[in-house]
């Protein structure tokens, strides 16, 4: 048997062990977990997934400090959130679980710091996405998900949607409906464009030619991302032809090349043109253009055939007979 097909029939034999394990669970999901080990912070699970789980030690532990739990029992517990690559479970029974507490803490740090979370892109709801932060449940509004977002295939569903991503959490709370997080995803790309920026502006030089992205397309013109500053092109310099609708040619999302044509830090201004990197087309001759160059061209063949002729100068004339010149 060659090396190929032992590791085919490696891969199989472990397909055929994780058939039936889970692929992930949501929060607040409640299974039956088998006590693998127990450390000092945390207690291993075996939780039916590729993945083991994590229960907090505190939450086993009775009010003499005695862990109530060992390998090869069986506890009821919740899922609350991931934890690195593991899955972070909550005792069932716990009124405050060290899990939540800690989930909880998490958050409220990174929104007082203004650090980013990792979170996935659950489903499309009214007015933005649903997001799960840290086992929360999140909202992130259309405006927040993408500079620019983009937009679905027909019949096909949103792009985003189970998605990962990094947002900042912009609003975190409780109200009478419970637990109220608002995250953006535009934020950290905002910050990361700031950086950007300040690199841009040391190398950028005009005459250069690069790529870009299409950001919006107005009546005026296009704005163009270049990797953390934008600029415009107007319309004149989008095509070498006459534009009258910039939509006709250009949409958000669209790949670019560019040259800068000038640069205003300023005023943070940066004009641009598409058409100076394409070929400029040969412009279609008019009838009189045309006529004249015949004319020239018998001219020419005059000229030519009497090369060496010493003639008087009203034979040189007769040549030019009936010309328009």
């Amino acid at each position: 048997m060659d090396n190929n097909s032992s590791m085919a029939g490696f891969a199989a034999l472990l397909d055929q062990q994780f058939k039936g394990f889970r692929k992930g669970f949501n929060q607040g999901d409640t299974v039956n977990a088998r006590v693998v080990r127990v450390g000092e912070e945390y207690v291993t699970l075996d939780v039916n997934a590729k993945t083991v789980g994590l229960l907090p030690v505190a939450d086993v532990t009775d009010e003499e400090g005695e862990v109530t739990v060992k390998r090869g029992d069986t506890v009821e517990v919740s899922f609350v959130s991931m934890q690195k690559d593991a899955y972070l479970f909550a005792k069932a029974d716990v009124a405050v679980s060290a899990a939540v507490v800690s989930v909880d803490q998490t958050i409220q740090r990174a929104f007082d710091g203004g650090l980013p979370l990792d979170g996935t892109v659950e489903k499309e709801v009214k007015g933005g996405y649903e997001v799960t932060v840290c086992g929360q449940r999140a909202f992130c509004p259309y405006s927040q998900i993408d500079r620019v977002r983009k937009p679905a295939a027909p019949g096909a569903e949103t792009p985003y949607v189970g998605k990962k991503f990094q947002f900042i959490v912009q609003e975190y709370g409780t109200d009478d409906r419970g637990v109220n997080l608002i995250v953006s995803h535009r934020a950290v790309q905002e910050r990361e464009l700031a950086v950007a920026k300040d690199y841009l502006r040391d190398t950028l030089e005009e005459g250069q030619t690069l790529n870009g992205t299409v950001v919006k397309v107005l009546n005026f013109g296009a704005f163009v991302d270049l990797g953390g500053v934008e600029g415009l092109v107007p319309v004149r310099e989008i095509s070498w032809d006459k534009v009258n609708d910039p939509n006709d040619y250009l949409k958000a999302g669209d790949l670019v090349t560019v040259k800068i044509l000038s640069l205003d830090w300023a005023r943070d201004r940066i004009s641009l043109s598409i058409r100076q990197c394409q070929v400029k087309p040969l412009k279609p001759r008019t009838p009189e253009e045309m006529a004249r160059d015949a004319e020239a061209q018998d001219v020419a063949d005059w000229m030519e055939a009497h090369a060496g002729e010493t003639d008087s100068f009203s034979s040189l004339g007769s040549a030019f007979d009936g010309l328009k010149l």
